[in-house]
């Protein structure tokens, strides 16, 4: 998980509500901490970080940490849910929610993140479809944002937990064909996380994720130059961070791309060799971590979309 400059969300969270600081301060503080506290001169103490966001009406809590709360075995539910999503097994991962759930405690957090994984999974399983996925993950998002459109106007501290939970709603709004409204908030997304007040490994990921997913959206409106310019940009994230399994996803990704390209004229049907190329390297990477389910799709889009087997020796 990540950590935070307490200081700057405090400083952009004033901003965003429009005191100042004599008035944020007032009956809690002096002006001059108030100001040591924001520039991360003074450590912030949680009771007072507590009182300054009660008044500024967000969430008092300067843990950001997710599915904590009362019982530290919510951490090891969490991951074991996040893997089974992650090798589609959603038999398995509606198991591990309802562990889950059973363990939770009334944390405010663990709500959102329980809802959250609720709503994408009901959607997985198809026991919702797009629309009401879209208001059961803007439910999960209003717990801590009530305001969450506003806040989407302008430049607001978003926790991790907050923005995969709009990373998720954005991906709903482009499943659903509302790709203005998902661009829009993946743009701002990738806007937060440059304002360095998250700090932590796992930020270059995030980036990583949303940029992907946005790239996935213009090539869905085909918009595929901007959606090739995205993927690179992915797969140098993935390469400097050691993401070995989205670099596979993402070499997939960009031999789609090219082959769009190449349907819709815009560029040469030579690069056909490319994305072979890419759908290849694709496959022995997948098969070489041990990920045999990604490596059966790239085996079987290859052969469909390239004619031929993909173990042809390169």
């Amino acid at each position: 998980m990540s950590n935070y400059r307490a200081g700057d969300i405090i400083r952009l969270t004033r901003e965003y509500v429009g005191m100042s600081r004599e008035e944020l301060s007032d009956g809690i503080c002096s002006p001059q901490t108030l100001y040591r506290l924001e520039l991360g001169k003074t450590r912030v103490k949680k009771d007072l970080y507590a009182r300054l966001m009660a008044k500024m009406e967000r969430v008092p809590e300067k843990n950001y940490a997710v599915c904590v709360g009362k019982n530290m075995e919510l951490l090891e539910e969490r991951e074991l849910l996040e893997d089974a999503m992650r090798d589609y097994d959603y038999e398995k991962a509606d198991e591990y929610l309802k562990k889950l759930k059973e363990k939770a405690d009334d944390n405010l957090i663990t709500k959102q993140y329980v809802l959250k994984a609720e709503a994408l999974l009901d959607y997985y399983c198809k026991r919702s479809d797009g629309e009401e996925t879209i208001k059961k993950l803007e439910k999960a998002i209003r717990i801590t944002l009530p305001d969450y459109e506003k806040c989407l106007q302008k430049k607001f501290p978003f926790t991790e937990q907050e923005i995969m939970n709009l990373m998720s709603l954005a991906n709903a709004f482009a499943h659903t064909a509302k790709y203005d409204k998902a661009i829009a908030i993946y743009w701002k997304l990738l806007e937060c996380l440059d304002m360095e007040y998250i700090l932590g490994e796992y930020v270059e990921h995030m980036k990583m994720i949303i940029m992907r997913n946005l790239s996935l959206t213009y090539f869905l409106i085909e918009k595929n130059e901007e959606a090739l310019k995205l993927n690179e940009r992915c797969l140098e994230l993935a390469k400097d961070n050691n993401e070995g399994r989205e670099y596979h996803i993402l070499l997939s990704d960009k031999a789609a791309i090219i082959l769009e390209q190449i349907e819709k004229g815009e560029r040469d049907g030579k690069d056909i060799e490319l994305a072979k190329k890419y759908l290849r390297q694709s496959y022995y990477l997948a098969a070489a971590r041990g990920d045999d389910k990604s490596a059966e799709i790239y085996r079987k889009a290859y052969e469909e979309k390239m004619g031929g087997s993909i173990c042809m020796i390169y």
